[in-house]
């Protein structure tokens, strides 16, 4: 059982955006303006097996396309991990999909529905939606920072992903930039992910009974007074300033987009994280850079993903028109 629904009487062409985590798959219908209707939720199934996940997105397609009575123009799947970008899977493991390590996704995914399948990098996808329909719209350049239990990036210029030679690009979260000599499971010695991560966050508020025990946790302690978890953040803000500087220092955005469930926190989170990014970027770079929250919230991984699809379907009839 797929264990949600959510649909509306609909009419038109219309692609599939599917954003899978290691807890939850997301879903949506994505027309060709990026509008989403019937976005939903269900178990990703990711803690099971390699097939599960895949079992969770070919149901969720279907119930979609199920009420929408046609086949989609294409299915856009948002994952973590880096994407090789020619065949669309993963080229590793993840922590966040323990069984899906160097797993044909696309291959797979596309076999078991009999439609065109697109697979990228689940931040490249976020930051694709907020540059093109969220707060990064109109830039030329953008950074999409996804804030959660760890540090995801995507970087779009002149309206295309950016992926690097072998879709790896944006991995800002494993730059060796870290001060407190705490491992990451990714094996980067100094790696900053641990000290400006949600689960940094929450890790250090455990250690200091700090309840409840997460980033929202410390958030609010600190807004309450409490100089322990004031401490944390502010070690917690100037790393994640430092990665961020860095990234803007290399790439020169006209915007830093963060979202997350971190990035939730709002003008407590943004207004210090400001400040430290200008303190690690020169000034020519800071001085016209836009650094605001997402917009698109939960959905935006999805809305690119189905994005995306439209994009690849676009290119495929481009590819096959025939030539005056």
């Amino acid at each position: 059982m797929l264990g949600c629904a959510a649909v509306t009487e609909r009419n038109g062409s219309f692609a599939i955006g599917l954003d899978l985590g290691g807890t939850d798959l997301k879903f949506a219908i994505v027309r060709k303006d990026g509008t989403l209707e019937a976005f939903g939720k269900c178990p990703s199934r990711a803690s099971e097996s390699a097939e599960g996940p895949l079992l969770a997105m070919a149901a969720a397609a279907r119930l979609l396309a199920g009420e929408m009575h046609e086949a989609p123009i294409g299915v856009g799947v948002g994952s973590p991990g880096a994407i090789d970008p020619d065949t669309g899977a993963l080229l590793g493991a993840t922590p966040h999909l323990r069984y899906l390590d160097a797993f044909p996704l696309r291959a797979r995914l596309a076999s078991e529905l009999e439609l065109p399948v697109v697979v990228d990098n689940d931040a490249n996808l976020a930051a694709l939606a907020e540059h093109r329909l969220g707060a990064a719209r109109g830039a030329r350049v953008s950074i999409m920072i996804t804030l959660g239990t760890g540090i995801g990036a995507g970087i779009i210029v002149d309206g295309r992903v950016l992926r690097g030679a072998h879709g790896g690009a944006g991995e800002i979260g494993h730059l060796p930039l870290g001060r407190a000599g705490e491992p990451c499971r990714c094996g980067v010695a100094d790696c900053v992910e641990p000290e400006a991560s949600g689960s940094g966050l929450a890790r250090h508020a455990r250690e200091l009974d700090i309840a409840p025990a997460d980033a929202s946790g410390v958030f609010a302690a600190a807004a309450a007074g409490d100089d322990r978890a004031r401490v944390l953040l502010e070690r917690m803000v100037d790393r994640l300033g430092a990665t961020i500087g860095a990234a803007v220092s290399l790439l020169n955005p006209d915007v830093v987009v963060v979202g997350g469930g971190v990035g939730k926190a709002g003008e407590p989170l943004m207004a210090p994280l400001r400040e430290a990014i200008a303190r690690y970027t020169l000034a020519t770079h800071s001085r016209r850079l836009r650094v605001v929250p997402a917009a698109l919230g939960e959905r935006a991984g999805v809305a690119g993903a189905g994005l995306l699809a439209w994009d690849e379907a676009r290119a495929s009839a481009e590819r096959f028109s025939p030539r005056s």
